[in-house]
């Protein structure tokens, strides 16, 4: 079944680009935040142990081979969008700013707004925001995300953790949905149980 990706509920998995996406968030702009399903094993966050994402290795990559794979997969106009990712260290610190990019790790807010319908994985996998900032003597630590789902960091060198890929899609995309998956998340889901259980004891 095709609908607008508009109208598809947080936590509904689709695929695109040869990849399966979930559904995080959709903004007023038009735009929809999705995250790869799985994780792609061993990346460091930046070969150079550096923790600023705007001039990491992944940033590089996820916004180079890894883009044009996706593009390619499309065969035609694609929906992914350019936004300017906020990169505001854990610790509250802005010397980083913010960098234009297409693919990119999700910052620890996005993660936290949404970790109620982002599927767990067996894999560790980084966030793009760093604990703090070089200016502050924490040029190396970066945030990433355990296989428990709970907020960690380590080296940005590290090879051991993976890349989770987000995006923003236009919202207008028509995808395909299982007729299966009802797209409810564990929010949406408790409401309804609570519904029924009120409804008929």
């Amino acid at each position: 079944m095709k609908k607008a990706l508009k109208t598809a509920a947080r936590g509904t998995v689709f695929p695109y680009a040869g990849e399966k996406w979930v559904v995080l968030e959709h903004d007023p702009a038009g735009r929809t935040l999705c995250l790869r399903l799985e994780v792609i094993p061993d990346k460091p966050f930046d070969e150079d142990n550096r923790n600023n994402f705007a001039i990491s290795s992944s940033k590089e990559w996820m916004n180079g081979p890894y883009l044009d794979n996706l593009i390619d997969a499309v065969k035609g106009p694609h929906a992914f969008l350019q936004t300017e990712l906020d990169l505001t260290a854990d610790d509250g610190l802005k010397d980083y700013g913010t960098c234009t990019v297409t693919i990119f790790s999700l910052t620890v807010d996005q993660y936290r707004r949404n970790r109620d319908v982002i599927p767990l994985v067996d894999d560790w996998y980084w966030l793009s925001t760093a604990y703090s900032t070089a200016a502050n003597g924490y040029e190396h630590s970066a945030r990433l995300v355990r296989d428990g789902g709970t907020l960690s960091g380590g080296d940005a060198y590290y090879g051991g953790d993976g890349l989770r890929p987000a995006c923003y899609l236009d919202s207008d995309l028509l995808i395909s949905v299982d007729s299966e998956d009802t797209g409810i998340g564990p929010q949406e889901a408790g409401t309804i149980v609570a519904e029924l259980v009120e409804q008929f004891g």
